[in-house]
């Protein structure tokens, strides 16, 4: 991504910042200096088409004073505020935002400035009417809504309106008819208005800047707490160990989706899970060795079922669970045997099983369709049971639940 695309910098130092008016030595970053000019710049986008036009309806209002004001040029002063500043000014407003740099953009809206400043001379100039010596104090009005309503980065404010101050104090010694008193007072007036200006250009800006500053504080501040948030939520909701769901995480899925089954009449289907002979492996191989084995498990388990509704969690010590909403018996009755042969594949050795030389697993399914009569625990004991059976069984197998109403009251 290029420099003039790059998204403004949320990672501002606290101390980044101007923090005072003449200080301008304490100012940001060169990279933070870049994303402040680049959000200023944005927004001098959105509401350069509303200023541009509101300038060029300004200026050629200016038009009805050419009668009385020049009116021995006036034709020509038409000429030159319609067919020449007013297009140039509507151009500027249309295509600035089109220009790729940030310096081309500022140099388009500075020099449709300076020409409009420099029309109000040039028109003065032609004319020999007395009332042109009043005529250049346009020009005042031209450097204010520069720096002020248009608002140009200050170093081009600063720069143009030198230009236009000093264009103005030329063409005022060249007006033959005006005391050098007065000469000199109206370009003071002008200078002061600049001054003035400028100031109020800076102030703006500095403002602007601890705005930006805030903003972004903010923005980290609040990114910061959106990925504690969501770590908090993480952590309540994920097996520290093995990086699935855990139990609480599982308990409240359940319940959603019980409640989802219960609406639309679907089949939901529980798979209970033991790690076989699991104390044997622990005693004999060490913890480190049996948080290793449950790390493994737990991923060949959540490999196994396909959809994003299904959730296996840690249902405690060695224990595992599948949840497996609109899942008919036979289909759940399948997926806990890819579960039970992925286990044995990983042929994690153990030496101390009565079953096989490696960790194995028993599986307890149960489905049933939700109703008014059974309960979510009703669905966990019936797989619950159905994992006795597997144990009973011999281990390493799949057990069936039988029908919820033949379960023991």
């Amino acid at each position: 991504m290029s420099r003039e695309n790059a998204s403004p910098n949320n990672n501002v130092p606290a101390d980044d910042v101007t923090i005072g008016f003449w200080e301008r030595h304490e100012k940001f970053s060169p990279d933070t200096e870049h994303a402040y000019q680049l959000e200023m710049d944005r927004m001098r986008q959105q509401r350069i088409t509303k200023t541009g036009l509101a300038g060029a309806v300004l200026y050629g209002a200016f038009a009805i004073s050419d009668r009385s004001m020049v009116p021995d040029v006036y034709q020509q002063a038409w000429a030159i505020r319609f067919l020449l500043v007013i297009p140039l000014m509507l151009l500027g407003t249309f295509i600035v935002h089109r220009l790729k740099s940030l310096a081309a953009r500022d140099l388009a809206i500075a020099i449709s400035i300076l020409v409009c400043g420099a029309s109000v001379p040039v028109i003065a100039g032609l004319s020999s009417h007395p009332n042109a010596v009043h005529y250049q104090t346009g020009i005042t009005l031209i450097i204010l809504f520069g720096n002020i309503v248009v608002s140009q980065r200050f170093r081009s404010a600063l720069w143009t309106s030198a230009v236009l101050v000093v264009l103005y104090g030329i063409t005022l010694s060249n007006v033959p008819l005006m005391p050098p008193h007065v000469r000199f007072s109206n370009w003071l007036f002008c200078l002061s208005a600049v001054v003035i200006s400028l100031i109020a250009n800076f102030r703006m800006d500095q403002d602007q800047r601890r705005a930006y500053l805030a903003r972004t504080r903010d923005h980290a501040r609040n990114r910061e707490l959106s990925q504690a948030v969501e770590l908090l939520g993480k952590l309540s909701a994920e097996d520290a160990l093995t990086q699935i769901a855990n139990r609480r995480e599982f308990d409240r899925r359940l319940n959603i989706e019980w409640a989802r089954a219960r609406r639309g009449n679907c089949e939901l289907a529980l798979v209970l899970i033991d790690v076989d002979c699991f104390k044997n492996y622990n005693d004999h191989y060490g913890h480190p060795s049996g948080d290793a084995c449950l790390k493994k498990i737990a991923d060949v388990l959540r490999s196994v079922p396909k959809r994003s509704a299904d959730l296996v969690a840690r249902f405690g010590g060695e224990e595992f669970v599948a949840l497996l909403p609109s899942t008919s018996r036979d289909d759940a009755r399948i997926l806990a045997e890819k579960m039970r042969q992925g286990v044995a594949d990983l042929q994690i050795p153990h030496a101390t099983s009565r079953v096989a030389p490696g960790v194995t697993a028993s599986f307890g399914v149960a489905t049933l369709r939700p109703d008014e009569s059974l309960q979510p625990a009703d669905l966990v004991a019936a797989a619950d049971a159905a994992l006795y059976k597997a144990k009973e069984g011999g281990r390493n197998q799949v057990a069936e639940a039988a029908a919820i109403s033949t379960l023991p009251q």
